[in-house]
């Protein structure tokens, strides 16, 4: 059973309509829509054309202009010289695969911690010394990361000395 697509449409006045509910909603519902797994589409409400990727966008970089953002200078310098480089084809499924990595392990941890408990994030706020196998976990994650992008000719591959 597939899960049902919600269809916003985007005026050219840049105003969003969602059809479910027969009324207008702000780029705040529909970034909450996508924190509660709703499905969605955007669409160009005159052509037609999908819209989601440019909405998303949209909402990441504002996401981003707030005061706890992702994605530092480097990384932001890195994806951008990412872009017309043979690499470029592998980095998005390796991403992807990732951050699905990363959601079925979070999942997993939120289910198992006792309701209203976010101790499973503990190790991510400052206590990972208190964690070595967690500790070791993200040292060889980032090594292989590292090795994965060097070879790729991205990064540079460090000198032994």
């Amino acid at each position: 059973m597939s899960k049902e697509v919600r269809l916003i449409k985007k005026y050219p006045n840049r105003r969003l309509y969602d059809t479910a509910i027969s009324g207008y909603i702000t780029v705040a519902d529909v970034k909450q829509m996508i924190i509660d797994y709703v499905e969605i589409q955007v669409v160009d409400a005159k052509t037609g054309a999908d819209l989601t990727r440019q909405v998303l966008l949209q909402i990441l970089l504002e996401e981003e202009a707030g005061g706890s953002p992702i994605f530092n200078n480097m990384m932001l310098f890195q994806f951008i010289r990412m872009y017309g480089q043979a690499s470029q084809s592998v980095f998005a499924p390796f991403m992807e695969q990732n951050m699905k990595l990363f959601h079925d392990w979070q999942k997993v941890a939120q289910e198992t911690a006792p309701a209203g408990n976010a101790s499973w994030l503990k190790p991510f706020s400052g206590g990972l010394q208190s964690n070595a196998g967690l500790l070791q976990w993200q040292q060889s994650l980032q090594q292989q990361t590292v090795q994965f992008w060097q070879n790729m000719g991205v990064m540079p591959k460090e000198e032994k000395s």
